[in-house]
């Protein structure tokens, strides 16, 4: 009896342990494989990221605008992608962000460098003269140095922003006195009617009239300056030809009134040497003849299309 009470509880023991063990088993641990394709992912945007401003630092001339300093973002590139596989991934991380910030500044150093011979073409440099300097001495700085470090790219992002800020002086202030010029022809084209004889191409210029105010607001002064010249231009050639279509027309009213005095005056003396009668006389145009088909301007005011004289930039804004 004692016997089979010890196997008994020897058997109890033992399934005890069994159900034990296979409770404490551990679930498998997929954090590991979950943290290397994070890990994978974010390497993979940050390359995407260093393909791309590559390619618009190559697109912008870098390669050109400064050889030395492209080239030695070339050699940590491809230095870079033969020796990722020996770094961790903190050092990858950071090599390739430092990487992305060279090809940044390339390529803001390229628009500069544009920028700066835009400015000196057109002798831009009176209407943001700190700028201009500023701007002039930075890429001098950029143009004699060989370390294309933090520093480097700092400097090359600072000379196109002060620029940038010199072509925008300078294209807010011609559109500005464009705009001037444009309402003003505008006026003139109102004045004989352009908008009844030509409506088609006087709407055409309205409507760049408005688009230069809305490139103004948006932060595009050239794109408005563009827009300005064009209804300027415009609305110039419509007064220029419509008033030498006008001319034109009241001389031949003109002629034709004086043709119409000089048969009056003939017939008059013909009818005293040479009476006629009632019939009609080659020449002579019967009373009440239209000569000329008038103009009509009675829908003149609904087709003219105002704008106004000063830009109100607040309320193109809120529209």
């Amino acid at each position: 009896m004692i016997k089979g009470r010890n196997v008994l509880v020897a058997l109890f023991a033992a399934m005890s342990f069994v159900l034990i063990s296979c409770g404490s088993t551990p679930e498998p641990d997929d954090s590991a494989e979950t943290s290397e394709e994070l890990v994978d992912e974010t390497q993979g945007a940050l390359w995407s990221k260093v393909e791309e401003s590559r390619k618009a630092a190559i697109d912008a001339g870098a390669e050109t605008a400064s050889p030395q300093a492209f080239k030695a973002a070339e050699e940590a590139y491809n230095a870079l992608k033969k020796e990722s596989a020996g770094k961790s991934e903190d050092e990858q991380a950071e090599s390739l962000r430092e990487l992305d910030s060279r090809y940044q500044a390339l390529k803001a150093y390229a628009e500069a460098a544009e920028k700066k011979a835009r400015i000196d073409e057109l002798n831009f440099s009176s209407y943001n003269r700190a700028a201009y300097k500023e701007g002039s001495d930075l890429m001098d700085e950029l143009q004699n140095s060989e370390d294309y470090g933090p520093e480097w790219n700092k400097k090359a992002l600072a000379a196109n922003e002060k620029l940038g800020a010199v072509l925008t002086a300078a294209y807010k202030s011609l559109s500005q006195e464009e705009r001037t010029e444009a309402f003003k022809a505008k006026r003139q084209a109102d004045s004989i009617k352009c908008a009844v004889s030509r409506k088609a191409e006087y709407d055409k210029y309205v409507s760049n009239f408005k688009a230069g105010d809305q490139n103004y607001v948006t932060g595009n002064p050239e794109g408005a300056l563009n827009n300005y010249t064009k209804a300027k231009e415009g609305f110039t050639a419509l007064y220029s030809e419509v008033s030498e279509a006008r001319r034109k027309a009241q001389e031949a009213i003109d002629e034709a009134k004086r043709r119409v005095s000089e048969s009056e005056s003939t017939a008059q003396w013909a009818d005293k040497e040479k009476p006629l009668g009632n019939e009609p006389v080659e020449g002579i145009e019967a009373e009440g003849t239209t000569l000329l088909e008038a103009d009509n301007f009675a829908d003149a005011e609904a087709a003219e299309v105002e704008v106004d004289e000063i830009l109100d930039v607040t309320i193109l804004e809120a529209n």
